[in-house]
C-alpha cells in the first residue's frame, strides 16, 4: 500500500507495459497518459527507486523508462552519424559510390526530437550561452569589490535590462 492507504497501481504487468511503451521511443508524460497513471506518480515511482532498492517495483519501472531511453538515444546516434556520413557501398557492388550525405536530417533530428533538442536546439544554445553570461557578469562585480548596496543596485539595473541574476543564497 501507498502512504495514503490505497493500493499502488505499479504491478510487473504495468512495469512490462512501461517497458514496451518506453521501447517507442515514447516520453514519460505519454508513458504515464498510456499506462493511466498521473505524471506525477510516474516521476514520483523514479525518484523513489533509489531509496526502495533493485527489488522493488519502482526500480524496475524506472530501469525499463531509462534502458529504453538509452536505447532511443544509441538509436538517434546511429540515424544521425548514417545520415551525415552513408557507410560506403559494399565491396564490389557497381556504382562504387558513396550516398551523399543528408546534413538537414540530422540537423532536424538534433534540434527537433525530444530526446536531443533540449541539448542541440537554438533555445539550448541561448540558455548555455545565458547561463556563462550570468556568471562572467557575477564574477565581475565580486571581483570589482563593491559595497553590497552598490552591488544591489547594478544587479537591479541589469535585470531592469532583462538579465534575470540567480538569487544569492540567504536572499529571499
Amino acid at each position: 500500500m501507498s502512504a495514503g492507504g490505497r493500493p499502488s497501481k505499479l504491478t510487473t504487468e504495468l512495469v512490462a507495459k512501461a517497458k514496451q511503451e518506453a521501447a517507442y521511443g515514447l516520453p514519460l508524460a505519454m508513458i504515464a497518459d498510456r499506462l493511466g497513471i498521473g505524471r506525477a506518480t510516474a516521476k514520483t515511482w523514479i525518484k523513489n527507486a533509489e531509496v526502495k532498492g533493485e527489488d522493488s517495483l519502482e526500480y524496475q519501472f524506472r530501469a525499463a523508462i531509462f534502458i529504453a531511453d538509452a536505447e532511443e538515444c544509441k538509436n538517434l546516434v546511429t540515424s544521425l552519424r548514417d545520415a551525415a556520413m552513408p557507410p560506403p557501398p559494399p565491396e564490389g557492388e557497381e556504382g562504387g559510390k558513396r550516398k551523399e550525405p543528408n546534413l538537414w536530417a540530422a540537423t532536424w533530428l538534433l534540434t527537433h526530437h525530444p530526446r536531443l533538442r533540449d541539448h542541440f536546439s537554438d533555445a539550448a544554445a541561448e540558455r548555455r550561452t545565458e547561463r556563462k553570461t550570468i556568471a562572467t557578469v557575477v564574477d565581475a562585480i565580486a571581483a570589482a569589490g563593491l559595497t553590497p548596496e552598490d552591488e544591489s543596485r547594478v544587479l537591479l539595473h541589469l535585470n531592469a535590462r532583462g538579465l534575470e541574476m540567480p538569487a544569492v543564497e540567504g536572499e529571499a
